[in-house]
């Protein structure tokens, strides 16, 4: 049956042939909370910026501290802002993520429902202890100190334990909402986990997320730029922050881009046929999202050959486009991978939902 042009474009209309099964939210419940994705792509976006400072911006921070020695105090101020960004963006990031986790999607229900309660317990425990450390970091560098080895060592606790746990958590949930059958396990316990680490589709959004913590790190550290230098010797002295700062978001960026092949190629046939022309959403997404991360390699460039507070004000726009346009090809894309068919559905009770390109039969 076919279905207007908007429905074809955006997905929202669609026919069914059968009541709701009890599973059907795997395939059908996307497609039925189409309007939710409105919301969660900006929510994601938001989850992710914040959780790449947290990240990656006590390192960040701790180093630019440890580079400051008497006189201008900008890489101080410097380190001790980011430090403070990332605390607020672990609080940010680990309320858009509750947020989206619950958000009226079936799918994303179901692979909560299987997880032991006590992850959850475990995981808010983490969260605890990596702001915990980080205030630790910040306190640490008050006044005019020089980040120091202790300060350091609880920076690279915070970023590790960060980085080792999230990531994969959220891309093996993300996995298991898009497709129930993921993971044949009907409960996933630390060990299940473990092992559904080391798939390669798990493995390559774990490095890229982690890659690019230190690209958004770099540029929070001076967006904006206001306020950071109140003499001559502390303008040359930012100037030389911003561009050893644009060499590490530079470098992070261009190691991003093998990464991004590897997860293409990594993921779902039905996902990347979407980002590749089948899906005009996604492919748009993924089209612009591509030029944007050009441009942002571009003022990266910029930044590091020494351009100064224009070019970080260029990157921090770009970076914020980047990340809007990634999210919205993730998420457009696995709306495919659920709708597409190159996966098997659950067990149903005998009635059959095929939902493709607007048609239902």
């Amino acid at each position: 049956m076919p279905a207007s042009l908007l429905g074809r474009l955006f997905g929202l209309c669609a026919t069914r042939t059968s009541p709701r099964a009890a599973n059907d939210g795997y395939n059908a419940g996307f497609v039925e909370n189409r309007p939710v994705e409105f919301v969660t792509i900006p929510l994601l976006a938001l989850h992710l910026l914040a959780m790449n400072i947290a990240s990656a911006g006590p390192l960040v921070g701790a180093w630019l501290g440890r580079r400051e020695r008497a006189g201008s105090g900008v890489n101080q101020r410097l380190g001790l802002r980011l430090i403070q960004r990332s605390m607020a963006g672990l609080a940010v990031g680990a309320l858009s993520g509750g947020v989206i986790l619950m958000l009226p999607h079936e799918g994303m229900r179901a692979a909560l429902s299987r997880f032991p309660s006590d992850a959850y317990w475990y995981a808010g425990a983490e969260l605890v202890f990596s702001a915990a450390c980080m205030a630790g970091a910040l306190w640490l560098m008050r006044g005019d100190r020089p980040a120091g080895g202790a300060a350091i060592g609880l920076a690279t606790v915070t970023a590790t334990n960060l980085l080792y746990h999230f990531p994969p958590l959220m891309a093996v949930l993300g996995e298991l909402a898009a497709d129930s059958n993921w993971s044949t396990a009907e409960t996933i316990d630390r060990q299940t986990l473990l092992e559904l680490w080391k798939r390669p589709e798990i493995i390559f959004l774990w490095a890229h997320f982690a890659v690019a913590s230190f690209a958004v790190a770099a540029i929070a550290a001076v967006w904006p730029t206001s306020a950071l230098a109140a003499d001559a010797e502390g303008e040359a002295e930012l100037d030389k922050s911003i561009r050893r700062l644009g060499v590490v978001g530079l470098s992070a960026t261009i190691v991003q881009l093998p990464i991004g092949v590897c997860l293409l190629a990594t993921d779902s046939a039905a996902a990347r046929d979407a980002m590749l022309g089948q899906n005009l959403l996604a492919s748009l997404a993924f089209a612009a999202s591509l030029l944007t991360a050009f441009a942002l390699m571009q003022a990266l460039g910029a930044m590091a050959w020494g351009e100064g507070p224009r070019a970080v004000r260029r990157t921090g726009w770009l970076l914020i486009a980047v990340v809007v346009l990634m999210a919205a090809t993730l998420r457009t894309s696995r709306d495919a991978k659920t709708r597409g068919g190159d996966v098997a559905s659950p067990p149903r009770d005998g009635n059959s939902i095929h939902l493709n390109a607007g048609q239902a039969t």
